[in-house]
């Protein structure tokens, strides 16, 4: 028999089998009695809840009011709690609790709420990269970009949600670091969106925890609220925080991205290597040659510039690492890096260098298995894809002494350097290492990979990564960009469900984004839209070649125009004039209106009565 609370304008029924109905402000939402949550356990069998004895009882505190289930007898000994309350603020929350624990490799619950909705006004809210909208009709298939896990690619932000009819409703995941979602969405629809809470160390491990809120409103009425309640959290760490702190973080203002390169050479063995075109396999540019290009740059009237070099190291870019030093010969050695880097300095502009902590070379000068990421399954993850070649995975407990022995080394030899990209840390997924010597679980590698971002922000300034995700961001000055999700490739393609800026919604005003500024044939923006366009749209950095044409000065020019008026405010609003997905605004807190038409390719700045047409 069905049972209810009420409590801060929020109803909440539940049944005897788990399911639970909410609802608010007259919407409701009823999870699906077709699905039916189960456990995946490590040999690859289902064990579904129904198949446990149940027993419902209510739940009541001094903080709000709900339903507890005990759920015992399952195959494999593992007992569960699960309760779903209402607080009185009217948020619902949900909670997975292991009384008795045992081995499995996910568990899947809640059930989703039915979705039947198969209209272009009703939608699947997902963090995927930028972020993007599955409409409920929309055409195509939609899958997540990889595993769909968050603080990935496939979860920037640890929250999904959905709108239909003005109202919404949004979950914000507590355990992130050991969690997910299954998405479903077949050509029309309808679209299934459910919770998975991955195994910590192979078992259940902790109680997980969900908040559920009832919104009127779209997709940046829910960008607003988890905004709020990070903020209230003490995150989402506005970049005039970071620059009062670090006030070298002020020169990346306005300030066009040169990333370039030295040395470039890719082993037979690697996935990467190209039999057909060899040269390819083996490219050199010298640091003197590199300076030289700058000076040249400087004279064309660049007065700023953020010059990222890869491929510095003793074997070039991608090898060897974590033992990346000495500094490449052929390319110049330390002397010629030394004056790369003074250079830069002397004609004021700010130089950091690429390196990488997670591939584990086996041909490190330092390699030793036993340092290697310990599976559950005892084994080492290895691969063979990048141009150094075989490798395996550094466990994060270890990284930093290696980031300290590095940067030490490379002040010692007198190369003056504003900050580093720690690549593939704020991207990949988070690593668990069961080996004795160095445990992890995927929440302590989050902390781990952070506390090299912070060596290097606290060394030199400014500390820069992949990709932003909301367990990195706060620090992190940079990263390497933030693209929309598009398939088939991850950068460039057709596009999955509406691009939508969520991540900017909430995280704009916290870290500098750049852009790449191709058009055309040369886009990589979805469905090969200008990427100029999305730069200004975003209010973000522009990507500039190290020797660009005319037009890609101008292009990278006027988005660092903007970037001055508009790096430090909030991204308010994202909106798709008169429903044209070709025709787009957004607003920043300061008032500043930039819509773009990417039809017939033009844009407009608006602040109070001055307009700017292009």
């Amino acid at each position: 028999m069905m049972q209810q609370v009420q409590l801060g304008g929020t109803r909440l029924c539940a049944w005897p089998e788990g399911r639970v109905a909410v609802e608010r402000g007259g919407e409701a939402w009823v999870q699906s009695e077709a699905f039916v949550p189960w456990i995946a356990l490590p040999n690859g069998e289902p064990l579904f809840f129904s198949q446990a004895r149940v027993e419902m009882s209510p739940l009541k505190t001094g903080v709000g009011a709900g339903f507890c289930w005990l759920w015992s007898g399952f195959a494999n000994g593992l007992r569960l709690e699960t309760r779903v309350w209402v607080a009185h603020t009217g948020e619902v929350r949900f909670e997975l609790i292991p009384l008795r624990d045992a081995p499995v490799e996910a568990v899947h619950w809640p059930a989703p709420f039915v979705w039947e909705e198969k209209t272009s006004q009703s939608c699947t809210v997902l963090p995927m990269m930028q972020g993007c909208l599955v409409p409920g009709n929309w055409p195509e298939e939609i899958k997540a970009v990889q595993p769909p896990y968050f603080f990935e690619r496939s979860g920037y932000m640890p929250w999904i949600g959905q709108v239909r009819r003005g109202a919404a409703w949004l979950a914000i995941v507590e355990q992130a670091w050991d969690a997910g979602y299954e998405l479903l969405h077949p050509p029309g629809g309808p679209t299934r969106l459910h919770l998975v809470w991955r195994e910590c160390m192979g078992r259940v491990g902790y109680p997980r925890r969900f908040s559920l809120r009832l919104l009127a409103g779209g997709y940046v009425e829910l960008c607003k609220a988890y905004r709020q309640t990070v903020r209230a959290q003490g995150g989402a760490v506005p970049l005039a925080q970071k620059l009062a702190r670090q006030p070298k973080l002020a020169r990346l203002i306005g300030c066009p991205v040169i990333h370039t390169w030295s040395r470039f050479a890719v082993k037979p063995e690697s996935a990467l290597y190209d039999p057909q075109n060899p040269q390819q396999n083996d490219r050199l540019v010298t640091f003197a040659q590199r300076q030289a290009q700058l000076q040249r740059l400087k004279a064309r009237g660049v007065q700023k510039a953020y010059v990222h070099l890869d491929g510095w190291g003793a074997a070039g870019y991608d090898q060897r690492h974590p033992d990346v030093l000495p500094v490449n010969g052929r390319a110049g050695g330390a002397g010629g890096l030394r004056a790369l880097a003074a250079a830069c300095r002397a004609q004021g502009y700010l130089f950091a260098l690429h390196d990488q902590y997670r591939d584990y070379y086996l041909d490190a000068a330092s390699y030793s298995e036993a340092n290697a990421v310990l599976d559950r399954h005892g084994a080492r993850p290895a691969g063979c894809t990048w141009n150094g070649g075989r490798q395996t995975f550094l466990c994060a407990s270890l990284a930093r002494d290696y980031v300290e022995r590095n940067y030490r080394r490379l002040d010692a030899l007198g190369i003056p350097l504003d900050g580093a990209y720690l690549d593939v840390f704020s991207v990949v997924e988070l690593d668990e290492c069961l080996d004795p010597r160095h445990p992890m679980t995927r929440r302590e590698c989050s902390a781990y990979r952070c506390g090299c971002f912070d060596f290097i922000a606290q060394r030199y300034g400014i500390a820069s990564s992949e990709e932003p995700l909301a367990s990195t961001v706060d620090h992190l000055a940079l990263c390497h960009h933030a693209p929309y999700p598009t398939a088939p490739r991850l950068n460039g393609g057709a596009q999955r469900g509406v691009p939508v800026p969520l991540f900017n919604l909430v995280y704009h005003d916290c870290i500098f984004i750049p852009w790449d500024l191709g058009e055309g044939a040369a886009s990589v923006m979805p469905n090969g839209r200008s990427g100029f366009l999305y730069a200004l749209l975003n209010g973000g950095m522009g990507y500039l070649p190290i020797e660009p044409t005319a037009r890609e000065l101008e292009k990278a020019a006027a988005v660092a125009a903007l970037h001055e008026k508009v790096a430090l405010s909030e991204m308010t609003l994202h909106e798709f004039i008169a429903g044209d997905p070709e025709r787009q605004r957004t607003l920043f807190a300061n008032g500043i209106s930039v819509e773009v038409d990417f039809r017939h390719n033009t844009w407009r700045i608006e602040q109070t009565n001055d307009v700017e047409v292009r």
